[in-house]
């Protein structure tokens, strides 16, 4: 289950083709197979920190139209104690007509998520209520939507479910922040990434050899 996130994005796009399957796809099924039994004995281990006012850290991204079915995905993930506790990489239900609608629909899906941890920590006593939760984003189209009502002419197109996201930055409840690439650790869950770039966000997810 520890490392079931690092492989969800290619699993996701291999499902696409299980009625019609060719030999790239049998090709990259062994690629996986072959990764997942070099990393058994990785693990997310968590840390105790020092009392603090941020208690989980939130990383968003949306990859523009990057399945067959030219629908975005988002993908999410919120790290605690050094560790990812909760994570997502899924197709939108929706159509998107650009990469900043993309990004603006995977910040309003991200913070459902966020407010169901802000009522856990709360209910734990961890939170203050009139404490704002930091979702970081990088695309700075859809950051400056979600923050900025004047733009509201230019998203009359958006389904109406998708500017929750413009209230609950209204109110306080969340609030945007700028996270470019490469500091941008949900982006492993988006797109197929260099060695490099992957073998980072594993360390920042705090996935490492027991």
């Amino acid at each position: 289950m520890q490392r079931a996130w690092i492989s969800q994005y290619v699993v996701n796009r291999l499902a696409s083709y299980t009625s019609n399957p060719s030999i790239q796809h049998y090709s990259a099924l062994k690629r996986i197979l072959r990764y997942l039994s070099g990393t058994r004995d990785y693990c997310i281990t968590y840390r105790l920190l020092p009392e603090k006012t941020d208690f989980f850290y939130r990383y968003v991204d949306a990859a523009y139209a990057n399945t067959d079915l030219n629908r975005s995905i988002t993908s999410y993930m919120f790290i605690a104690g050094d560790g990812a506790i909760t994570w997502s990489s899924k197709k939108q239900i929706s159509t998107t007509l650009s990469s900043v609608q993309a990004e603006y629909v995977a910040l309003s899906e991200a913070s459902c998520k966020a407010c169901w941890l802000r009522n856990l920590y709360t209910e734990l006593g961890w939170l203050k209520e009139d404490m704002p939760t930091v979702i970081k984003g990088d695309n700075d189209g859809s950051i400056t939507m979600a923050k900025n009502p004047k733009f509201h002419k230019q998203t009359k197109h958006i389904a109406v479910r998708w500017h929750w996201i413009c209230e609950l930055v209204q109110e306080g409840t969340v609030d945007i922040d700028t996270c470019h690439d490469p500091n941008q650790t949900a982006d492993i869950l988006t797109k197929a990434l260099p060695q490099q770039k992957h073998t980072k966000h594993t360390i920042e997810m705090e996935l490492t050899p027991a």
